[in-house]
């Protein structure tokens, strides 16, 4: 099992090639990997003057700044995919709203990942793009690339958040071939619960043994917040062990309830410590 059609979203110039980065580190897990790069052009803000009229030369900015800019990554991402001798395409395409990540929806169907970007808040060309829509829309896992990223030599360690749920089970079980070639797997469990039924020290020894039956090297451990949050645990913790990869499930509380309570996802989003693997 491994992930043979990569969708390489690529937005700005800034992020292209850490992206790229990205995407060759999952390519170098299968003999057969094909990395799709896409452009999105989201649809222009139409703004009327007080007398209902629209000013033309807003849509021809709008197309030759995008154009520009599709042609910019273009190059510059079939530069990289060459460097490194791998098999790709780039493709631009339209959104039909003003999101631009509407538009790789289609392709994503057709794919085994998404590799993205964390908006950059520096960045114009990211900044304004949500990761929601590639999240909850695309039904694909989403690799996530922070924009304070320096790539790893390789993905050999990772940690897959697990509290139990469904969504966390999801993004295990979506990240299975980079976990098998992975030199070591650390199931983390923040304040595992203890029950009648199942003590702390047996939390996540299920989801471990499944992993080991199709070859991953998995270890458990429990995590005490000690009063921190759950997203500040695992960031320390994936700081101070040098974690390459995080896997985790994505908003197992209802979106409107992250909006207004905020959640570990939301978190996570907010301040990626590593490149993160998220599913739902």
């Amino acid at each position: 099992m491994a992930y043979r059609t990569l969708i390489a979203y690529v937005r700005s110039i800034a992020e292209l090639k850490r992206i790229a980065n990205a995407a060759a580190l999952v390519a170098a897990k299968a003999d057969r990997a094909h990395i799709i790069g896409i452009y999105a052009i989201p649809s222009p803000v139409v703004y009327a003057d007080p007398n209902g009229f629209v000013d033309a030369t807003l849509f021809e900015a709008h197309e030759a700044r995008h154009k520009e800019n599709a042609t910019k990554l273009k190059n510059l991402f079939e530069a990289e995919m060459l460097e490194r001798g791998l098999p790709h395409e780039f493709r631009i395409v339209r959104s039909n709203t003003g999101a631009a990540s509407d538009g790789i929806l289609q392709s994503a169907f057709r794919a085994d990942l998404i590799v993205a970007g964390q908006p950059d808040p520096d960045d114009p060309d990211t900044s304004n793009d949500t990761t929601e829509t590639l999240i909850f829309d695309s039904g694909r896992p989403v690799l996530l690339v922070p924009y304070a990223f320096s790539a790893p030599s390789d993905l050999s360690k990772v940690a897959v958040a697990f509290n139990g749920k469904r969504e966390a089970a999801r993004a295990a079980f979506d990240a299975l071939p980079l976990l098998v070639a992975a030199k070591s797997v650390e199931i983390i469990w923040v304040d595992p619960p203890e029950t009648n039924e199942q003590g702390s020290e047996l939390a996540g020894s299920a989801l471990a043994e499944a992993l080991d039956r199709h070859g991953a090297n998995v270890a458990i451990t429990h995590l005490a917040s000690q009063g921190l949050s759950a997203h500040d645990t695992i960031r320390q913790h994936i700081m101070t062990n040098g974690i390459d990869l995080l896997v985790m499930g994505a908003y197992s509380h209802s979106r409107l309830r992250e909006l207004i309570f905020g959640g570990v996802t939301k978190a996570m989003l907010a301040d990626m410590p590593t490149l993160t693997l998220l599913s739902r």
